[in-house]
């Protein structure tokens, strides 16, 4: 099995844009993550994947809430913020923000924020995988960004002709 392979093949798999952000008394972080996914219905959880060496982890670890906030196709000036190596009190520049019931930063225009407890924590590779149980969920307007083949893009069947 190609690592090279492996990599390539995953960049043909579009998945929404998401920034998972935490605040407490580890302090604020947050990072861009493609790979989110609902885990329950009853009760409601999330799951997020997050490389082990994001400035978030330890954040989130030591706060114990996170925030899943799932961006619409005009947030890519956000996604690019929290994608890079941008100090933490310049990355909640990008976009408007307000404390989600944990304390958590949700992102205004998202559309869909999942404020969550972390539940578990568990180390698969190189990333970890924080497992939520929602809190509270806030929804927005609009089409989802996505990413795939290396680009940022958006669903055209939403506009209710698929």
């Amino acid at each position: 099995m190609s690592r090279d392979d492996f990599l390539e093949g995953m960049s043909r798999a579009a998945q929404t844009v998401s920034v998972i952000t935490t605040d407490g008394p580890a302090g604020r972080a947050g990072v861009t993550v493609s790979a989110m996914c609902s885990v329950s219905a009853d009760p409601p959880m999330v799951l997020a994947c997050i490389h082990h060496q994001s400035r978030a982890v330890p954040a989130i670890r030591q706060n114990t809430v996170f925030c899943v906030n799932v961006l619409a196709d005009t947030m890519a000036d956000v996604s690019n913020v929290f994608a890079a190596r941008t100090p933490i009190d310049d990355m909640f520049v990008a976009g408007s923000w307000q404390a989600a019931s944990t304390g958590a930063p949700a992102l205004n225009g998202a559309l869909a924020s999942f404020d969550c407890r972390v539940e578990e924590i568990h180390r698969a590779g190189t990333h970890f995988i924080f497992l939520g149980t929602v809190e509270q969920t806030m929804l927005g307007d609009g089409k989802p960004l996505i990413y795939g083949s290396r680009s940022y893009g958006t669903p055209s069947f939403f506009d209710g002709e698929g």
